[in-house]
């Protein structure tokens, strides 16, 4: 099986960061999240609106990466990350003696944030760049949406009733960190 990846960008001002990355993952849990779901409806920045899976796991796992993404950003000069939001199956791997497990990644979500820090903004340049941030996220949730729409035949077989039966993983990759990053994943392809 193939792992299918899909790049986003998104430059924004550092002071909206948080809530659109916080968009975009939610949206992308939402729609590969299996199973029995309650939605939950957000609305962040200009009145954007984004559904989310309302369980306490996701939504603590999704705020402590994106609190980590947000550590990773240089408050005082324009810098870079990324975080990147993996789908993986267990498949059981026979040995000559032995049965083991073993996590592959069938889809990876890689977002690169371009991190722009304005000082001494009049409420005018602080309002357009929170218009632009909006912006930047529907177009990134309208892409997760087309993106799944369109792209459908990678997912594998559903062989089990948990209620998610594909974990998901979150990582954070400062910029300085991307190549370390790569290496990791050359090392461990699972991942």
């Amino acid at each position: 099986m193939n792992r299918r990846v899909i790049n986003q960008t998104l430059v924004l001002d550092r002071n909206f960061i948080a809530p659109a990355v916080k968009a975009v993952l939610h949206t992308i849990l939402f729609h590969r999240y299996f199973g029995n779901i309650s939605p939950k409806q957000n609305t962040v920045l200009s009145g954007l609106t984004y559904a989310s899976v309302d369980d306490t796991n996701v939504i603590n796992a999704v705020e402590d990466k994106v609190q980590e993404l947000m550590q990773t950003v240089s408050a005082t000069s324009d810098s870079k990350s990324q975080i990147c939001l993996y789908f993986t199956e267990t498949k059981s791997r026979k040995a000559w003696f032995s049965t083991s497990e073993e996590e592959i990644c069938w889809e990876e979500w890689s977002i690169s944030i371009q991190s722009k820090v304005s000082h001494n903004r009049t409420e005018g340049e602080r309002n357009q760049q929170q218009s632009s941030s909006t912006d930047q996220a529907k177009k990134a949730i309208f892409g997760v949406i087309q993106e799944m729409d369109h792209n459908k035949d990678h997912i594998p077989l559903i062989a089990n009733s948990q209620t998610n039966p594909f974990p998901y993983h979150i990582t954070v990759t400062p910029a300085s960190g991307l190549w370390s990053s790569m290496i990791k994943r050359a090392i461990l392809p699972g991942i």
